[in-house]
């Protein structure tokens, strides 16, 4: 976890390098009093507590669902759970990283969750990745951008498009299992150990945080 997490810390610099030059070719952003900014600040860490408390719970859930998976006989569904919890670790670790510099201390977390079916499983899954990816995340970078935080802004952006990837992957496998096409589901998942970005066929850096493939996390 303290190698994913020095990793995660090293491309801040090039991400802030990035969003900065990003930045001057948009319109200029709206004057924030400094009690906006303090006061998103607070609300950042609130946040990434409960970004932190997600993840952890996402991690276990999708190890258990794994397990499921492969007792129903799906075993390339359950490839994909054990991949997706991996990546769900990795955004963890990035939070409370983000927590701890902050000086705060990551909330010890105990999963709450349910194992039903896989088929059950995935229609969940499906509709809570969409939430983190469309709703909760987006609404905390907002906040994390106020105030200032990069770090923050840099963590849950991995965690963000990282969801838009797992919400497809879940799609795709529950679309395959009720037309009984599970064959066609990928046999390898790569995740990327710095900020969870999975792939079925990696490039050869990975498209968010510019980690080598050849650092790549491989179930198969």
């Amino acid at each position: 976890m303290k190698n994913i997490a020095f990793r995660f810390k090293k491309t801040l610099f090039w991400t802030s390098f990035l969003i900065i030059s990003s930045c001057s070719t948009k319109e200029p952003n709206p004057v924030i009093t400094t009690k906006e900014h303090t006061d998103a600040g607070v609300k950042t860490i609130e946040n990434m507590q409960t970004a932190y408390k997600g993840e952890k719970t996402a991690t276990a859930k999708y190890e258990a669902f794994s397990k499921k998976a492969e007792e129903e006989g799906f075993h390339n569904i359950a490839l994909l759970y054990n991949a997706v919890s991996a990546a769900e670790n990795i955004h963890a670790t990035n939070h409370k990283a983000v927590i701890e510099d902050a000086g705060g201390i990551a909330a010890v977390i105990v999963p709450e969750f349910k194992v039903k079916s896989t088929k059950e499983n995935l229609s969940e899954d499906i509709n809570g990745e969409a939430y983190e990816a469309k709703t909760m995340y987006p609404d905390f970078l907002k906040t994390a951008e106020i105030a200032g935080n990069q770090i923050a802004f840099l963590s849950l952006t991995y965690a963000m498009k990282t969801e838009q990837k797992h919400k497809v992957f879940f799609e795709k496998a529950l679309g395959d299992l009720n037309s009984n096409t599970l064959m066609s589901l990928p046999p390898k998942y790569m995740v990327c150990p710095v900020c969870g970005n999975t792939y079925t066929d990696a490039p050869k850096h990975c498209d968010f945080s510019l980690t080598s493939r050849d650092s790549f996390i491989v179930f198969q």
